[in-house]
Parts: structure tokens; sequence; C-alpha cells
């Protein structure tokens, strides 16, 4: 499990601190990370961390993938996109 905090680019709105956070999720074993779909911040980050955690999981015989599953792969990303051109239109996220 991940604990995830979202939108961490709107500093203004937030309701919990990281260090607040960060305190829970230690206490139920867990790590936290601070995400921002517009910035890019660790999104991708916390897929990895996710799908690695399962990955071991499974390796370990901790967890047992549906029939017909063969598990999880991890393959790096293709997708390191560069920030656009000053003045170039941004692309919108679809969440």
């Amino acid at each position: 499990f991940v604990l995830v905090g979202h939108k961490c680019d709107l500093v203004a709105e937030r309701a919990v601190s990281a260090e607040e956070a960060g305190r829970l999720a230690a206490s139920l074993g867990m790590a936290f990370v601070e995400t921002s779909a517009r910035n890019n911040l660790n999104v991708e980050l916390v897929f990895q961390m996710l799908a690695g955690g399962i990955q071991r999981a499974l390796g370990r015989g901790n967890l047992a993938p549906h029939q017909g599953c063969g598990g999880v792969r991890l393959i790096p990303s293709q997708s390191r996109h560069q920030p656009p051109a000053r003045g170039e239109p941004r692309e919108r996220c679809q969440c």
C-alpha cells in the first residue's frame, strides 16, 4: 500500500500537512508520496512503487494471480516527455 497525497501543487488549499500524512502512513506501515498530475510530479513513481510491490509479493508467494494472469511485469517507461517549449500549448491531462 502507498498513501498518496494528490494535488500537492495547490499549496494554499492543503488540508493535511505532508508531515501529518507521513506519520499516518508510517503508523500504517506504508510509504507516503505527494503527487501532482498538473506538474507531473511523482505520478509515475507511485505506479512503479505499487507495481513493484505487487511483483515482489507475487514472487514471495504472498499473492496469487488470478487464473490466466501471468502476474505483473514492469516495463521501463517510454513516456519521458519533455516539457513543452515556451509558447507551445500544453497537453491537457485526461483525468
